[in-house]
């Protein structure tokens, strides 16, 4: 399961990236009802959790990414270490009794829970007292790219308590939410408090709907393949997807200043071997995806019409500010940006002529 989730991850832009021109690389240049005989498509049942907002997560995500930036730190003297509070320290990390390079600090403030040291530092800080020494004995990640000689080696870190502050937030007013998009952070349009609050709920469960949508597709489209029969797709179309996937990995794994093969092996567990094989069957697959959906549109008149397709680049350059539909085209296959709206308009179709039920759940 693991491994189906990473690589559909990196398909869900697949269909968008600039490819060459071929032969049949593109669902133009072919007749889709000659690659399959499609199944029952109506009437088909999916289940997928659709969770309900919170009003604390949208509280939580305006605290900690808006008034955060302009809170004041507050010295605190009566208590121990919690979560979120500033902590000044000195540290010292030991292997085999040996301080290691880059282990030592003097002064350093840390935000408990901000993740900045490997996984046991902060939380092992949590109850200590300003000017206790506590003795931290931890392990070093295995993959740990900043100074391979520690990765999965046992140290001992001694880090005194010199100082606690904790963040005392602002109130949220209609002055703060315009200050704080005039410095660049973002709010949206949002001018006043109660605009922001509503503003972030929609981001919320817009997302909600997306993860919802995607569940559901996956469901309905996986019914609709067994129950059809495949004729074997055009090679280069094959290769279209099976590189997309690939080129959308190799984004990932560099963000995280990883190559694509330390990647794979860090959250596949697969060598080079293994994560082509795992690209090839992906892409094989979505291209009898992509072909059977467009099987369906030709079947049930859905194409998408021009007004679909400057609505749907519309809503591409608000969302990812691009100033010009040429913009976007830069970046962006024209052709292959087509087949992705006639796979929602075809999605949109077997959602409205199925059996679609939500579950709900609260999110924490």
């Amino acid at each position: 399961m693991k491994r189906k989730i990473c690589v559909t991850a990196a398909v869900l832009s697949v269909s968008l990236l600039l490819t060459a021109c071929g032969s049949k690389e593109y669902l133009k240049d072919i007749k889709a009802e000659k690659y399959v005989t499609l199944g029952e498509y109506k009437g088909l049942t999916a289940t997928a959790d659709k969770p309900e907002v919170p009003e604390s997560l949208v509280e939580n995500y305006i605290k900690e990414n808006l008034l955060t930036q302009k809170a004041e730190k507050v010295p605190v003297t009566d208590r121990a270490v919690q979560t979120g509070d500033i902590v000044n320290i000195d540290y010292a990390g030991y292997r085999d009794g040996v301080a290691f390079e880059g282990g030592t600090a003097a002064g350093y403030d840390l935000t408990i829970g901000s993740g900045q040291f490997i996984a046991g530092f902060e939380e092992g800080l949590i109850g200590a007292k300003i000017g206790e020494q506590v003795s931290l004995d931890l392990n070093f990640p295995d993959y740990y790219p900043r100074n391979p000689d520690l990765e999965g080696q046992p140290v001992v870190f001694e880090v005194t308590v010199n100082s606690i502050m904790e963040n005392q937030l602002p109130e949220l007013t209609d002055e703060l939410v315009q200050e704080l998009g005039a410095a660049g952070y973002d709010v949206g349009d949002c001018q006043t408090a109660a605009e922001l609050k509503a503003w972030v709920r929609d981001t919320y469960e817009r997302a909600v709907q997306a993860n919802f949508d995607s569940v559901v597709e996956t469901q309905l489209a996986s019914q609709i393949m067994e129950n059809s029969t495949f004729q074997e797709p055009p090679e280069e179309m094959v290769k279209r997807f099976t590189d997309s996937i690939q080129h959308n990995v190799n984004v990932r794994a560099a963000s995280l200043n990883m190559t694509l093969a330390q990647y794979m092996q860090l959250y596949e567990g697969v060598d080079e071997e293994g994560y082509r094989t795992l690209f090839q069957e992906e892409g094989l697959r979505m291209t009898k995806q992509y072909i059977m959906y467009q099987a369906i549109a030709d079947r049930e008149g859905l194409a998408p019409t021009q007004e679909e397709m400057d609505e749907e680049l519309s809503a591409m350059m608000k969302l990812y500010g691009y100033t010009s539909e040429e913009e976007i085209y830069q970046k962006v296959d024209k052709v292959a940006f087509k087949e992705d709206l006639m796979r929602k308009k075809v999605v949109a179709f077997l959602i409205e002529n199925g059996d679609i039920q939500a579950t709900t759940t609260i999110v924490d």
